[in-house]
């Protein structure tokens, strides 16, 4: 924190008898001077980087980018940011690999041995492939993840990749085995799935349904035992690991419509769906219903994690891609107990020419330089900043996020503290939307894509309660999510 804004804090805490909104309006202020040292530290230390690779003193030069990206706050200077660390990488010697500089900050290391591992597996793409995921499980929060990482596994050599061999067969089945956790620390979600699933399979009276718990054991070994039955179709498993092992295989003995998504590095293996509920899907869906809104002019806030920065580039790719600007950028730190500063820094309320104050008839004078905010946060977070967002006069600024904004066992005041803000998902698709709403859509959405296979394959679409969905490259089920504003 800014000794300025540790200064006035303690001021502020130490005299109860100050009105509380005018102490917020201080540590805004005080805030905003961090977040312009920030800005202006970021560029100073950009400027550098560029001086020193010009002199040809490369490691210097990616020591100052690593210290920059921790202060860039927009998502796309941070992406470019991190390219170009790569790109300074591949010009240092397997020698200057070995050990990062003792100056660098911690993210350095994954850096290093990202870099380390690149050039001891480029060879094969194969090995590369196992090699980066390996990679991606030791480093599970690093920035590199979604930018660099992601890049390197889409553009893996394809010289000598086997060919693709898809789905072999879209079958109609008369026998399904379910692979879900329906007990343990996912069972609620599981049984969830599952009561969606037989709700949908009630109305096939001819089609039979059998049940393995993947709680009970490594979810691969409950999917074994389910194959061991010899069934038509497999839906599941649920969790991520599994389908990545499941996709890197040749080909499954059973057809199978997994409920994640593995990573777009691995080759899908012959009898694989993926269907899910991504929360990039929600920010993609997000950004088609503002723009067909009319609003063509977008902020984003976003947790600055893994999550948060994977959720916030999903919007900003498909809103740019289809003729959006992104006026502005900020990040939270995800999970804190003070926001205030992001949303100071995003709105800069007390500013010449704020990014949005309250137009409402009546009101303030009003500023719009933006149409719409997406907000990349999950529910603990979210229900802090529209608060926040609202106190500091964006009463009627647009909101949109995804569906991991309201928590999956919703509450009046979870309700309360999120009305208006355009929810982006599966929750709302059928019925009052109850605790774990979004796995009970999925539920039943799993089963229409199993049984109706053959058309999606022909070309045809499903209108889901996840949203529209249809067949993609690599047997993907692909799902355009809906937008409605959350009501309590």
């Amino acid at each position: 924190m800014h000794p300025r804004s540790r200064r006035i804090s303690r001021r502020c805490s130490s005299r109860a008898t100050r009105v509380a909104a005018a102490c917020l309006l201080v540590l805004a202020g005080a805030a905003a001077v961090q977040a312009t040292a920030q800005g202006d530290n970021a560029a100073y230390r950009l400027a550098s980087a560029r001086t020193l690779e010009n002199r040809g003193q490369v490691t210097a030069a990616i020591v100052e980018r690593l210290w920059a990206d921790q202060a860039l706050r927009r998502i796309d200077q941070r992406d470019h940011n991190q390219h170009q660390i790569w790109r300074l990488l591949q010009r240092l010697p397997s020698t200057a690999l070995t050990t990062p500089p003792a100056a660098a900050p911690w993210t350095a290391q994954g850096w290093w041995e990202l870099a380390r591992t690149h050039r001891a597996s480029v060879a094969s793409q194969w090995e590369l492939s196992h090699a980066l995921e390996a990679w991606a499980h030791r480093y599970s929060d690093h920035p590199a993840r979604d930018s660099v990482l992601r890049t390197l596994q889409v553009d893996l050599p394809t010289r000598t990749v086997q060919p693709y061999a898809g789905p072999s067969r879209a079958v109609r089945p008369r026998r399904v085995a379910v692979v879900v956790p329906t007990s343990g620390p996912l069972g609620d979600a599981g049984q969830a799935l599952v009561d969606g699933l037989l709700d949908a399979a009630s109305r096939q009276p001819n089609l039979g349904v059998q049940l393995f718990d993947s709680a009970a054991s490594d979810s691969l070994a409950a999917y074994q035992a389910a194959a061991r039955h010899a069934p038509d179709l497999i839906i599941g498993p649920l969790d991520k690991s599994s389908v990545e092992a499941l996709s890197r295989q040749g080909r499954l003995s059973v057809p199978t419509l997994a409920l994640n998504y593995g990573p777009r590095s691995a080759w899908g293996a012959a009898n694989l769906w993926q269907f899910g509920l991504a929360p990039e899907d929600d920010a993609a869906a997000a950004a088609a219903h503002a723009l067909r809104a009319g609003y063509r002019r977008a902020a984003i806030l976003f947790a600055d994690d893994d999550w948060g920065r994977r959720v916030g580039l999903g919007f900003l790719e498909t809103y740019e891609a289809q003729g959006g600007e992104i006026v502005e950028q900020a990040s939270f730190p995800a999970s804190s107990q003070d926001l205030q500063a992001a949303v100071q820094y995003l709105l800069r309320p007390e500013s010449p020419a704020p990014l949005w104050q309250d137009t409402r008839r009546g009101r303030l004078a009003g500023s719009r330089r933006v149409d719409a905010l997406f907000l990349a946060a999950k529910s603990r977070d979210a229900r802090l900043l529209v608060p926040l967002l609202r106190f500091h006069h964006a009463v009627d600024l647009p909101v949109y996020a995804p569906d991991a904004a309201l928590d999956a066992r919703r509450n009046q005041e979870a309700l309360n503290d999120l009305r208006g803000v355009l929810l982006c998902g599966p929750r709302d698709g059928r019925g009052d939307g109850g605790p774990f709403a979004q796995f009970n859509a999925l539920g039943r959405d799993a089963f229409s894509v199993a049984t109706q296979l053959p058309e999606l394959s022909a070309g045809q679409a499903i209108d889901g309660d996840t949203g529209r969905l249809t067949l993609s490259t690599g047997g993907h089920i692909r799902r355009q999510a809906t937008c409605r504003p959350l009501r309590p």
